[in-house]
């Protein structure tokens, strides 16, 4: 899964293009350090987005924005269900 595009919007929010759902814009909002999906502009022609792929979107992006730290660190984080490297 790559980033293909994005763009800043109001309020720190930027949208995400992603090559699994070119369609289908994907809506980041800051929550303290790091950046969370706060909706998806599903389009039909894109398969679903599933909740593993919400999660591997979220590690892309703040790894993209440098806040990968933060990330991690955040109380519900669980290694396990992303599937990450040891």
């Amino acid at each position: 899964m790559k980033i293909i595009h994005y763009s800043y919007r109001k309020h720190g929010r930027i949208e995400f293009w992603f090559d699994k759902w070119p369609n289908s814009p994907v809506v980041f909002t800051p929550i303290k350090e790091y950046y969370f999906i706060r909706v998806v502009k599903w389009s039909e022609l894109d398969p679903l987005v599933t909740r593993d792929d919400l999660g591997k979107m979220e590690l892309i992006v703040n790894q993209y924005l440098g806040r990968e730290q933060y990330y991690l660190q955040r109380k519900y984080f669980d290694k396990n269900q992303l599937r990450l490297p040891k």
